[in-house]
């Protein structure tokens, strides 16, 4: 802990710090050693690798991580970009990716790739992980039925967990407070609507229907192999599907949510012996606190400079992208030509999905592992930037440090990533401390 501590505060210095003081000190001229968020390569591989957006992340956080994560998960990660490098100049060759052009930098030639092809190829594989997801749900609910028909009266009584020592409530009592929020949740978003029907029968979908039966099923899915599963743009296709025209709707406070997740949260709390009704109190506690606090921080930060800007060199790189592929599917109810219909290729979809759904069906019956599967088809059009220091770190972490120290490296390594997050974080709320402080001193005209 103390060696990742003093690793993350010596690396933050650089990489974080170093940038923060000088943009705030200089009004916004950041002196930076290793470019934030990533060094952009595009324009020196365009002419072996066109179509393909290249560069490298300096962040040692992506290579402790690639030491932490499966290195499965890692390798088929890896591979999937791999693929995708492979596959980018082919299909700008085929006239499949026509909008990207000599000269395009990171940016532009990931949002280029999206429209032509890869929103819709997006949705073909999300839907075959969802579909192997929840074939690996029934599956493993199969094999449990048969292990405990044939193993009735071979074991001894089962002890019952006595739940009030887990600080359970009672479960009519979830089941009315789930009612009455997501019941509010749809009266608000109907009065913002003007009580749109089709809208109307999109959140009772959502609230009593949607939710706890993914919450169910990812829940199993987090239990047997660390991952939960979505079933993808279903939000988006139900919006698009009800019929309504303009932007608004895709604001509203849908009760949309998959808390299968928070069943691991809850294990921990289990294992560790802490009440749940501990966790909610922190929670009703340290709400309304976060909530004042974050208006507060977030109207201070936005009048220390424009955002985007130099000062924020992650959101001056990023913002415009993340803006306008959001922007692509909210263009979709205008009810008027956008670029979205430009974007959604039903072919394309369908060629995901089976391809998707090959890459699963032939490596299962390989027997290859389920973390590869995933990483795999996940890193489909993915960029290079974090994903190819993941895979040094994961080679490093386990054919370097894992044959020098063995099962210990694997107990080890969790810990100095943890420490290595704590030192980055002391070192950049230093920095964003010092820039408050400074933007806060009002200067006297004489």
């Amino acid at each position: 802990m103390v060696s990742g501590g003093a690793l993350g505060l010596a690396f933050g210095t650089i990489y974080l710090l170093l940038p923060t003081l000088t943009g705030a000190l200089t009004n916004g001229s950041p002196v930076t050693i290793f470019p934030i968020p990533f060094k952009d390569l595009t324009a020196v591989t365009q002419s072996y690798l066109p179509a393909v957006a290249t560069g490298i992340n300096w962040d040692m956080g992506n290579l402790l991580l690639g030491m932490v994560f499966p290195f499965f998960a890692v390798l088929g990660n890896f591979l999937g970009v791999v693929i995708t490098m492979i596959a980018n100049p082919i299909l700008y060759k085929s006239h499949i990716l026509n909008l990207w052009k000599v000269g395009d930098n990171t940016i532009v030639t990931s949002y280029n790739n999206y429209i032509d092809f890869y929103l819709s190829f997006f949705i073909g594989t999300a839907l075959a992980v969802a579909v192997f997801g929840f074939y690996q749900v029934y599956k493993s609910m199969r094999d449990k039925k048969r292990a405990a028909q044939e193993q009735t009266g071979q074991m001894g009584p089962n002890l019952a967990l006595d739940l009030r020592t887990r600080g359970d409530i009672s479960t009519k009592w979830i089941l009315a407070c789930y009612f009455l929020m997501t019941f509010t949740y749809i009266l608000v978003s109907g009065y913002l609507i003007h009580w749109h029907t089709g809208v109307m029968v999109v959140l009772v979908f959502f609230g009593f229907i949607y939710t706890p039966l993914i919450s169910y099923v990812s829940a199993r899915l987090e239990g047997m192999v660390g991952q939960g599963v979505e079933i993808p743009f279903i939000r988006d296709a139900s919006l698009i599907l009800s019929g309504y025209q303009g932007v608004q709707v895709w604001f509203l406070p849908i009760p949309q949510a998959n808390y299968g997740g928070m069943a691991s949260t809850y294990r921990v709390c289990e294992l560790t012996g802490t009440k749940f009704t501990s966790l909610w109190k922190a929670q009703i506690v340290l709400f309304p606190i976060i909530l004042v606090a974050s208006f507060l921080y977030m109207n201070f930060i936005w009048s220390l400079a424009p955002v985007p800007s130099a000062v924020y060199p992650f959101a001056n790189k990023m913002w415009e992208i993340t803006a306008a592929q959001q922007c692509v599917m909210y263009s979709s109810t205008l009810g008027e030509y956008s670029i979205f219909q430009d974007a959604f290729k039903p072919i394309v979809l369908i060629l995901g999905a089976v391809f998707g759904g090959t890459v699963f069906a032939g490596l299962s019956a390989l027997g290859a592992p389920l973390f590869f599967m995933y990483g795999l088809v996940g890193g489909l059009g993915q960029m290079m930037h974090g994903v190819f220091p993941q895979f040094a770190g994961a080679l490093l972490g386990r054919y370097y440090f894992g044959r020098r120290m063995g099962l210990q490296w694997r107990q080890y390594v969790p810990v100095l990533v943890a420490g290595y997050s704590c030192g980055v974080g002391l070192i950049t709320t230093l920095g964003i401390g010092i820039t408050f402080m400074n933007k806060a001193v009002i200067q006297l005209p004489f």
